[in-house]
């Protein structure tokens, strides 16, 4: 049941972020803001923690950052333009750094 949480929880999260900056359900929004916050912070910062939890927890790392992946391509299509897949690398490398860098200091102990 862990695993399963571990590997669909942030897609849904995903998402979730994605329906509420890239709508105006709870934002009137005439600039954007938070269309570029989602995609500068809270994205890179969910792949980041993803990467970091799949660690802690001993998930494999691929299923994990490619059902998030997913999560973030369906949020593009429906919300966004191609422009913003180019984005993916970037958080892909995120989740490695964040997921490594548990991995380097659990070695260490």
């Amino acid at each position: 049941m862990n695993k399963i949480a571990l590997y669909i929880l942030p897609a849904i999260i995903i998402l979730i972020v994605g329906y509420v900056s890239f709508t105006d359900v709870l934002f009137q929004q005439t600039d954007h803001k938070y269309f570029f916050i989602s995609l500068l912070i809270i994205y890179p910062a969910i792949f980041l923690i993803h990467g970091v939890i799949t660690a802690i927890l001993k998930g494999n790392i691929y299923i994990s950052l490619g059902i998030s992946t997913l999560g973030f391509l369906i949020t593009i299509l429906i919300w966004a333009n191609s422009s913003a897949i180019g984005y993916i690398l970037v958080y892909l490398l995120l989740g490695f750094l964040g997921y490594g860098a548990v991995l380097f200091f659990q070695k260490g102990k």
